[in-house]
């Protein structure tokens, strides 16, 4: 009790000191905090926006495997049937289809749209209303708003529906007519053409059972639970599978690099508490030396170092409750302004703010052990001041480095332990989280490796900054190069809170930038045209009429128009091989993926592509030859190209004079088109629509859109990684003005003593920018070598990333930057600073 209140009147005399302390501490806290809830809200964020199964739908009902293919769907009878079951609190039925689209007083059709039944209320609607009002009626039906703005319809206007395709063994009927009430928005990848209806509207009009059944569950009760219960009432009549589950399958289908993504921000969120504890142990070791003769005078009246050493975690404790706490109140805070500033600059709704208790909690425990394992070694440091020190006859001084040698060697043994570990992490782990934990592993034995040579290292790079500081800032600046080199170990401390700051910045711009290239060369890859124009029926013989691509290619509004034809041949050891033939110089669009070895533009007669798969069960490489056999011709080309996910180019590609002559009259199963410079894809899709009007052979896909949904979610996601590294980035500075303003503190008679001598108080302020200013610079160095290094070692040693992206302009912004946050931590220190008297800090011990 009596340690306790001796550590409580501590804090009530000097408060200022336990809020420079706690100030690290909190924001360390926002930082690790709000990682953990924005990575809570990323994932829920990406699982809304790309995937097509409501986040209310505990389970979802597909027809039967093995049914009868005329009677293809889930009863309605199984549908009804399904609101009995236990746990279950709404059943949604939902019917989905293809029919063909015409407006009334037109000739012309307006081709095959998606037809899609939605509630339109409840937790399982999937569309949301953007204009007007949702369908209630059999007569009535919303459109997209992609659809809407191609075609001209709005709110009111009339359009006529008919079914793709006859019910089997009944004739067409005719179109029915139907107003439009509103305009929605679809989910991910499901908003070109499509119109949306009831569920018993669209039952109606195509016919048949229903494509699936949403089940939503009783508050309570988990999505399992549920689909136990459904699964055993269906009795062969459906599959049941977990809503949850289908979820996470198709979001780790769409999009590859999630799953390392997350891994990454766990790991980022990591790496804030090492930030925590530099700036905590940073803080201590100068409130410590503040403490000395005070110190010094509880051991002269008694005080044994263990319970010196138990005050000052105490103290530690306490400040890291405190802080913690404020600091996931500020994280929770922030979030929301941060969330409300993506939902401004984004046109896709967000999720509402993830906040787990359990996780806030554990971050405030964090806090408290981060903040008191920190203060331990000062804290037994602080316990061997001898009790002469209390009369003045002992100081404690950071003006040495200590031996060299000893630090030399366990740095280099800790350079070697980064380099192995970094070596296992890129030739023998698998898994996004294991590996990228092992790379942070390697980058924090990298950094001790660096505080262990710090004193040295910081003296060098002091030294280079010497001459230009002193030519530049006259006397405040040559002071503030002697107290750097004067005071190694000081600027070792003050700088390495910078240098992780940097060094987390820069890898996770490393990150976000080889993130949106590979996404951005995959979706160029598997969507590399605005418009595909397909052949309704697949599998056909004749597939799409041979002047349809000069037709297309005439137009006035199209611009690369290329034909992709296929057949089947022998290629190696491959006895039936899928091959394309198309020409690659008329399409630009389709050498944006992602190759491995040469290039797509190298394709051309004689020359041609393989999917990666393919060249490895080939074993060819680029430069080799292989040959292509079909009904006793034959071929023998160059393989110019292995390419990863250029979907349009098959599993191997040839010219299509090549393709002519192993398979002459080969079927063009794709047309590929773009715009004209100039033209937009609304005006696009409407010229080629007109020249396609009445042809029912033929449909028309807007891969375009897609891409843009893709590009805004990106956009999303960048905009939230960037708010992380933006902490990152406060954390960093924050530690500099908590280190600046105890040393401000720390050396208040040398700030009178400069005085005295006849220093203005304007150029004792900057002596301090000075100092933060080669803090800043030497981070810079340090931190961009490190962030980068490891960034890249990050990517590789993910797997799924095949291209590493470095954003040198981003980075130089960020080394200036950081010299600029320095000196704005530095102003408060410095007008501190700069008011005491010369008379009053020469008093102070």
């Amino acid at each position: 009790m009596a340690l306790l209140r001796t550590v409580l009147a501590e804090v009530r005399h000097r408060p200022a000191r336990l809020l420079l302390t706690g100030l690290a501490v909190v924001v360390a806290t926002v930082f690790a905090a709000g990682s953990l809830i924005f990575t809570s809200t990323l994932r829920v964020a990406l699982t809304d926006g790309l995937t097509t199964v409501p986040a209310a739908a505990a389970t979802v009902v597909s027809p039967p495997r093995n049914g009868p293919p005329d009677e293809y769907g889930v009863p309605a009878a199984t549908a009804d049937a399904l609101t009995e079951v236990d746990g279950v609190a709404e059943v949604v039925p939902v019917r989905v289809g293809q029919v063909v689209v015409a407006r009334p007083g037109h000739t012309a059709e307006n081709g095959f749209w998606r037809l899609a039944s939605d509630p339109f209320s409840g937790p399982l609607t999937s569309h949301r209303v953007t204009l007007g009002a949702a369908p209630q009626r059999s007569d009535q039906v919303a459109v997209t708003q992609e659809a809407a703005e191609r075609v001209g319809l709005g709110v009111g206007d009339r359009v006529l529906l008919r079914p793709a395709e006859p019910r089997k063994g009944q004739p067409q009927p005719p179109p029915r007519e139907f107003t439009v009430t509103g305009v929605v928005r679809a989910p991910f990848q499901q908003g070109a053409d499509t119109v949306v209806a009831t569920p018993d509207t669209a039952r109606d009009l195509l016919g048949g059972g229903w494509t699936s059944v949403l089940v939503a569950a009783r508050p309570g009760v988990d999505a399992g639970t549920v689909t136990a219960h459904v699964r055993g009432a269906l009795d062969g009549s459906g599959t049941a599978e977990s809503g949850p589950a289908l979820r996470q399958a198709e979001l780790k289908e769409r999009v590859r690099d999630i799953d390392a993504l997350f891994a990454a921000l766990s790991v980022f969120a990591g790496l804030a508490m090492v930030a925590a504890a530099l700036v905590v142990t940073s803080t201590f070791r100068i409130v410590v030396a503040q403490r000395r003769r005070a110190t010094a005078l509880l051991r002269c009246v008694g005080a044994s170092r263990g319970q010196v050493v138990r005050s000052l975690l105490a103290e530690a404790a306490l400040s890291g409750l405190v802080s913690g706490a404020l600091g996931v109140g500020l994280a929770v805070l922030l979030g929301h302004g941060l969330l409300a500033v993506v939902r401004g600059r984004v046109d896709q709704p967000l999720p509402a703010l993830q906040v787990s208790p359990v996780g806030m909690a554990v971050c405030v425990g964090i806090a408290v052990v981060v903040t008191m394992a920190a203060a331990l070694a000062p804290a037994i440091t602080g316990s061997r001041v001898p009790p002469v020190a209390a009369l003045g006859a002992a100081r404690i001084s950071d003006a040495n480095t200590g031996s060299t040698g000893p630090r030399w060697g366990l740095a280099g043994l800790l350079a070697l332990a980064s380099a192995a570990v970094a070596v296992l992490a890129l030739n023998v782990l698998h898994g996004a989280t294991l590996t990228l934990a092992t790379v942070a592993l390697s980058g924090l034995l990298a950094f001790a490796a660096l505080l262990a040579a710090g004193p040295m290292v910081l003296s060098w790079l002091a030294r280079a900054l010497a001459r230009p500081i002193r030519a530049l800032g006259g006397v405040p600046g040559r002071v503030a190069v002697g107290n750097v080199t004067r005071a190694p170990r000081r600027t070792a401390a003050t700088t390495a809170v910078l240098t992780l700051g940097v060094t987390l910045v820069s890898a996770v711009l490393v990150g976000i930038s080889s993130l949106s290239a590979n996404s951005e060369a995959r979706v160029a890859g598997s969507l590399p045209a605005q418009l595909v124009v397909r052949e309704a029926a697949t599998g056909s013989d004749t597939g799409l009429p041979r002047d349809l691509g000069r037709t297309l290619a005439d137009l006035p509004e199209t611009g690369p128009v290329a034909e992709v034809s296929d057949t089947q041949a022998e290629v190696g050891p491959m006895r039936s091989a899928w091959v394309s033939g198309v020409d690659t110089a008329r399409f630009p669009g389709l050498a944006d993926g992602v190759v491995s070895e040469g290039s797509v533009r190298d394709m051309g007669p004689g020359r041609a592509g393989l999917f990666d798969g393919i060249a490895q069960r080939l074993g060819k490489h680029v430069g080799d030859q292989i040959t292509v056999r079909r009904e006793g011709r034959e071929v023998t080309v160059t393989v110019a190209a292995i390419y990863r996910n250029a979907s349009f180019l098959g599993l191997i590609s040839l010219h299509p004079s090549d393709l002519a002559r192993v398979a002459p009259g080969s079927p063009v199963r794709t047309v590929l088109v773009d715009p004209a410079p100039g033209t937009d894809l609304t005006a696009l899709r409407r010229a080629v629509d007109t020249a396609l009007a009445g042809n029912a052979d033929v449909t028309v896909e807007v891969p375009g859109t897609g891409r843009a949904e893709w590009e805004r979610t990106l956009r999303t996601l960048m905009l939230i990684a960037l708010g992380l590294v933006g902490m990152t980035v406060l954390v960093a500075v924050v530690g500099v003005g908590v280190t600046l303003s105890l040393s401000v503190v720390e050396r208040t008679q040398e700030s009178g003593l400069l005085r005295a001598l006849g220093l203005p108080r304007s150029g004792l302020r900057a002596v301090l920018a000075w100092e933060a200013t080669v803090f800043g610079a030497c981070a810079a160095a340090l931190g961009l070598g490190f962030g980068v290094l490891f960034g890249v070692l990050g990517v590789r040693a993910l797997r799924e990333f095949e291209l590493v992206s470095i954003p040198y302009l981003q980075l130089a912004v960020v080394a200036v930057g950081l010299v600029l946050l320095a000196l704005v931590a530095a102003v408060v220190p410095a007008q501190r600073a700069a008011k005491a008297s010369p008379l009053q800090a020469l008093a102070v011990d």
